[in-house]
């Protein structure tokens, strides 16, 4: 009678967790604020927690961190902000304008190999991959244009995320008594067991990754102003996010600030390989081992298979969570693994 009735609970729950799963699926487009503000709460609750052990109460400890933040926050938003939507406006304007530049570049090279009489099957060849290359680079450049303004146009919902990081720190304790609550006794132990070793292997990871992309974005964008190349400040911030990927990340990054200085000269494009090339070698010697924590732990193989798995799927996007997500993967395949089918087996 109770097996059954056990069987009955488990079966409830498993539908209302995919009931839960369908209904977030259906309103994802409004989730980002919303997922940014458990990413900052994650981040930010270390320091509360070491206020507090200082005496300092928690409302106070969390007026304290997000005065400064709020701070911080508004400053650069005034000063960035303004430049941005300029940076995009001339963006706007200009971009039919680098698509049709790029076209006659595109047809220039066409013309010059045709004058060779290659053979025909190579012929065809290169015309594929002169046509493949058009292809990608109008993607890339339509949606990495979308993609910034996309993200601009969604500023003010973005705005949220502090505010419902608030909430949450101010009431964690609360929301984990109403989580730990929800999970069967005999799974606390070991679900808490796999939450701390998910937070040991993620923590250092993104805390890390955020500084060295914050350093590598603010170094961008200064190359590329004092080389007076046109949007800086828009390469610099793709160049700063796209650096959490890895391998691919940098040439991600530096794919824009070579195709915009390409409408210029040929020098400009050289002096911006050669800004990136810096950025990189500091980035890879002194910064990343200096900020950087604990390594994952993942082969480079699977970093490589989920990084193309994510950019299948998601864009850009997927590229981005790609990392954190394997992770996350890898640590409960282990805990399934290690403390579920060999205690079983060892019954």
């Amino acid at each position: 009678m109770e097996g059954a009735k056990l069987k009955n609970k488990k079966a409830i729950l498993l539908v209302c967790l995919l009931l839960i799963i369908i209904f977030l699926y259906r309103v994802r487009v409004i989730l980002l604020p919303f997922v940014l503000a458990i990413l900052l709460a994650y981040l930010i609750n270390p320091i509360i927690n070491k206020l507090i052990d200082k005496n300092l109460p928690r409302l106070g400890a969390l007026i304290f961190i997000f005065g400064v933040v709020g701070t911080v926050l508004g400053l650069t938003g005034a000063i960035v902000v303004p430049a941005l939507i300029e940076e995009l406006e001339v963006l706007t304007y200009k971009l039919p304008i680098y698509i049709q530049r790029l076209q006659e570049i595109i047809d220039r090279i066409n013309m010059r190999y045709e004058q060779f009489n290659l053979p025909p099957t190579i012929n065809l060849l290169l015309i594929r991959v002169v046509d493949r290359l058009e292809e990608i680079s109008l993607q890339f450049i339509e949606r990495t244009s979308q993609t910034i303004i996309g993200l601009v146009s969604r500023m003010l919902s973005l705005l949220l995320a502090p505010v419902l990081s608030f909430y949450i720190l101010k009431d964690l304790s609360v929301i984990q008594r109403a989580w730990w609550s929800l999970i069967p006794r005999d799974y606390r132990l070991g679900l808490q067991k796999l939450l701390e070793r998910i937070n040991l292997t993620i923590f250092c990871f993104l805390k890390g990754q955020l500084i060295v992309s914050l350093l590598v974005g603010l170094l961008a964008m200064l190359g590329l102003y004092i080389l007076d190349v046109k949007f800086a400040l828009l390469i610099g911030i793709f160049a700063g996010i796209t650096n959490v990927i890895p391998y691919f990340g940098p040439f991600i990054g530096t794919l824009p600030a070579i195709i915009v200085a390409s409408f210029d000269s040929f020098k400009l494009v050289l002096w911006v390989i050669v800004l990136f090339f810096v950025i990189q070698q500091l980035e890879g010697n002194i910064i990343s081992p200096k900020v950087m924590g604990d390594e994952l732990g993942l082969h480079p193989v699977l970093i490589i298979f989920s990084l193309l798995a994510g950019g299948e799927l998601f864009g850009i996007i997927g590229m981005l969570l790609a990392i954190p997500a394997i992770a996350i993967i890898k640590e409960v395949l282990n805990y399934l693994f290690y403390e579920i089918l060999i205690t079983v087996d060892n019954r």
